[in-house]
């Protein structure tokens, strides 16, 4: 299962759980830390993983000065891809959701 696949599901169930969309938008940050690893094997794995544009991506968006060390800077770059997934997970709901209005009111309209 992909990963914008597996964050859709656990939205949706959000969602169910009589969620709103906004909140969840809202608190974004805990749920894209919670795909984050935490052991820096696993920070280097799924960074090697990652497509290759968000490489080095962290360092240049935020200003670190050399500060951060390399997991860091990993971890960092890890985020911004989670963050650009969310979005899409976000939009893909949104979207299915407009589609059920405008079904709801296409039914609604016949009878």
């Amino acid at each position: 299962m992909s990963i914008v696949k597996q964050m859709i599901d656990e939205i949706r169930t959000e969602l169910s759980n009589g969620e709103e969309l906004e909140a969840i938008k809202d608190r974004s940050g805990e749920f894209i830390d919670s795909y984050l690893p935490i052991y820096n094997n696993q920070i280097i794995k799924e960074w090697q993983n990652m497509p290759s544009e968000y490489d080095d991506r962290g360092q240049h968006e935020v200003s670190t000065n050399g500060s951060m060390g390399i997991i860091a800077l990993m971890n960092l770059d890890l985020y911004l891809y989670y963050s650009d997934l969310f979005a899409e997970a976000i939009q893909e709901i949104e979207g299915s959701l407009e589609m059920a209005t405008i079904e709801d009111t296409k039914e609604g309209a016949k009878l």
